[in-house]
Parts: structure tokens; C-alpha cells; sequence
């Protein structure tokens, strides 16, 4: 099957490299349905995640319905405007469908000292082949047109309450779950304390000259736990923004906001323009918890807490994980999803964990030499392909010796390979 420019669909194009497994547990589908024997499945939730689920199940001839709680055409979205991987995304990208700049260069600067007297340490270049700075809210808008196109049923301005997911649960073969965390599966049984691990971000878009720097984009790391950025989507716009790891908030977030941009020399927002968000790292949910079969229920995305943990960006992973669920459904056989998804995830998370350490132990030395190190390889590779960063870290034993030295690095590591991650070790685990 092909998009309507010609070329292979890019969900068909990831189904045709997934091979699917059975572990002969049952996959818990329910055999209700839609009639005429097709399969049914509702989507909660209307972000990135959720219209990747709607639209793998479409190609697959589900019958598809897609519930957004906000309008799409109101929706004010600009969390995840940098999309490191748009091929995945099935729309041409044109600025009226959201792709502002087609960003040749992530550029990553570190800096040493305290924000009020900071040094530059080094600086990574990072190829963006496949990236693009978007207005997500225009993404999502073209995105749910092309569904609605498609035959999905698409119900904006539809808040999903417990009830109504229960229903929704009763009658559907399946309910993927893309709300994002704590989701809503998990509001539902009481659990939202089974999550570990998140950041907040603010960010805004903004007026102002980014000729120096347009069409790259830039992240800045400053002592801090946490970093700043500046993507422009054209010489004269840009979305900027700053997080922090979730225990090391600074006392006043709009404070610590304005102080980045001012640091930076970027148009400092006002507080009408900043939006807030809650953003998971990987893994912060047992993998095990992404599939429920007792109530046929698939969380995708956010809702399963697979962010990258250094960086926080997300919308690729959310993608892949709502065409994976898509795929193991389709075949009857969604035991093997959570597993497939953690071994497509693994290594990633492990390379964030490790480097997101320079941060923690307060070692921005040791976060400059890693991008300097890695410096080339496309910024997507580095997440999804993270061996090729590790082979370029192997390449400095003086660096490596640096990273091991440090105790709570080495912890760091093999809690990592361990696969020791801190939903573990959660007082308030959900009850299995």
C-alpha cells in the first residue's frame, strides 16, 4: 500500500521490518468487535502518539476511533516541536502541514561553572537527516484530516472519562491508551505512583532575530540538571525553552526561564506565550505494564513512559510504539509487545542513563567530551542507534576512564546493564 504521493506508506514500510513473535501467553484481544467481523479499537488520546496508533490500525482496516479531548484546531501544542525522525510521519512536508524548518544541524554546548559566570566547554555537531522544526500543533491538525480522510472516526473535543474508558474497553477488541503519564489506565486502577522519572519543561514560541542561527537549532547545557534550547523555524521565529530533571526544580520555573533566554540573548517569552509540561524518561514504567490484557488495554507513547531519559524527547519513540502495538495486534499476538518494545528501547535508554550521569554528579567535563566524541553521527542515530556512540566512546580510553572513575558513574553503568531501572524500587509499585 502506498501514500498519496506514491511512495510506501511509512507505516507499512516499519510493518515489513518487524518480526513478530508469539510467547504463548494469549494476547487478552477481546472478540466483540465492530461488525462484519472487522476488529474494532478506540484511541484515547490525540497527540502524536495517538494518531501514529490510529492511523497503523487503519492501514491494518481496524475500525478506528480516535478520541481528542481539545480541538484541533485550537489546540496550542508546542512541546516536541523538534521531530528528529519525520519519515514515520505519513503527510508531505510542507510548512501548511507544520514542517517550518527542515534543520540541517543540532549544535550541543556545554558549559562549565555556575549560569552566572559559566565557561564554554565543548561543543557537538550533530546531522539532522531526517528532522525537521515543526509547528506541531499544525502537524496534528493535517495529521487527524488525513485520518478523517482515511475513514477514522475522529472526535474532537471528546473527554474520555473512567466510565467512558470503561465502556470503551467493554466495547472495543482494544483500547490503546495514549494520554500520556501517569495515563489513564492508570488513574483508573489507582496506580499512578507505579511511574518514575520525569522532567518539566517551559517553553514558547517566540519573535525575534535568529538569522545568526537558522536554520540550525541549539542546546545548551549549563551546570544545571537540565538544558535550555533555541529552535528556529525561520529567520525571524523560534521555539525556546528550558527543563529540569523532576527532584532538582528550580524555586521559580518562569524565573529560571527568563534568566536562560536572557543568558542566551533569545526574546525572553512572556508568561501568556510559556506553556508547562510533565515529560516521563525511559523506562519509567515496567515494560511489563504496557500491555493489559485483563482489560485490553495497550498504552503507547508517553502513557508508557518511554521518553529518552537525558534528553526528554520523545516523539519518534511514541510513534514507534503505537506502530509496534499495531503490528503485534494485528497478528493476535500483543503478549509480545511490552518485550518487543523494550529490546527496540533498551540500548537507548542505557546511553541516556550513563551520559545523563555527567549531569547528576555535577561533571559537565565529562558531558562535553561525550558530545565531542560523538560529534557527527546523525542526532537520531544517536538515540536509536546508540551503538554507533558507543563505538565512538570506545575510540577515547582516557574519556572512558574519566566516566568509570567516578563512582556513582560506575553505579550508574551497571544499573544500566542491569536493567536495575528506579520503577523497581518504587515504594508505592502498582499491585502486579
Amino acid at each position: 500500500m502506498t501514500a498519496g504521493d506514491g511512495t510506501l506508506d511509512p507505516f507499512d514500510a516499519f510493518r515489513e521490518d518487524v518480526d513478530v513473535r508469539a510467547t504463548g501467553r494469549g494476547s487478552g484481544l477481546r472478540t466483540g468487535g465492530a461488525a462484519d467481523g472487522e476488529r474494532s479499537v478506540a484511541v484515547v488520546g490525540g497527540a502524536m502518539a495517538g494518531l501514529a496508533a490510529a492511523h497503523a490500525f487503519s492501514r491494518l482496516d481496524w475500525d478506528v476511533e480516535l478520541y481528542e479531548r481539545q480541538s484541533f484546531d485550537e489546540k496550542r501544542v508546542n512541546c516536541g516541536e523538534a521531530m528528529t525522525d519525520v519519515t514515520r510521519i505519513p503527510l508531505e512536508k510542507t510548512p501548511e502541514n507544520g514542517f517550518a524548518n527542515d534543520t540541517p544541524i543540532f549544535e550541543v554546548q556545554v558549559f562549565t561553572g555556575d549560569v552566572d559566570d559559566r565557561e564554554l566547554a565543548g561543543t557537538g555537531r550533530f546531522p539532522a537527516s531526517r528532522a525537521y522544526v515543526t509547528d506541531r500543533a499544525l502537524v496534528e491538525r493535517a495529521w487527524a484530516a488525513r485520518l478523517r480522510e482515511d475513514g477514522v472516526d475522529v472526535r474532537e473535543n471528546t473527554g474520555v472519562s473512567k466510565a467512558d474508558f470503561d465502556a470503551l474497553c467493554e466495547r472495543h477488541d482494544l483500547v490503546v491508551d495514549a494520554t500520556g503519564q501517569p495515563s489513564l489506565a492508570s488513574k483508573i486502577e489507582g496506580t499512578t505512583a507505579e511511574y518514575a522519572g520525569a522532567m518539566t519543561a517551559l517553553n514558547a514560541d517566540v519573535e525575534g532575530d535568529f538569522s545568526d542561527l537558522y536554520p540550525d537549532s541549539r542546546i545548551v547545557f549549563e551546570n544545571y540538571l537540565g538544558y535550555s534550547w533555541v529552535f528556529p523555524k525561520s529567520e525571524s521565529r523560534a521555539n525556546v525553552g528550558i527543563g529540569w530533571a523532576q527532584d532538582r526544580q528550580p524555586e521559580s520555573y518562569m524565573a529560571a526561564f527568563e534568566a536562560a533566554c536572557e543568558r542566551n540573548d533569545w526574546p525572553v517569552p512572556t508568561r501568556e506565550q510559556a506553556n508547562v509540561y510533565t515529560i516521563p524518561r525511559g523506562p519509567s514504567l515496567d515494560p511489563e505494564r504496557t500491555w493489559l490484557p485483563d482489560r485490553g488495554v495497550v498504552r503507547v507513547g508517553d502513557a508508557a513512559g518511554i521518553a529518552n531519559r537525558f534528553t526528554g524527547k520523545g516523539i519518534s519513540q511514541a510513534i514507534e510504539s503505537s506502530y509496534l502495538a499495531a503490528v503485534h495486534a494485528d497478528a493476535d499476538v500483543l503478549e509480545a509487545y511490552p518485550d518487543a518494545l523494550y529490546a527496540r528501547l533498551r540500548d537507548e535508554y542505557r546511553l541516556a542513563y550513563v551520559v545523563r550521569g555527567a549531569l547528576e554528579d555535577g561533571r559537565p567535563d565529562i558531558l562535553s567530551g561525550v558530545m565531542e566524541a560523538v560529534s557527527g553521527i546523525d542526532v537520531e542515530d544517536v538515540d536509536r542507534n546508540p551503538r554507533k556512540a558507543f563505538a565512538r566512546l570506545a575510540r577515547h580510553p582516557v574519556l572512558v576512564a574519566n566516566m568509570l572513575g567516578s563512582k556513582p558513574m560506575l553505579q550508574r553503568a551497571w544499573r544500566a546493564w542491569t536493567n536495575d531501572w528506579e520503577f523497581r524500587h518504587l515504594e508505592d509499585a502498582s499491585a502486579r
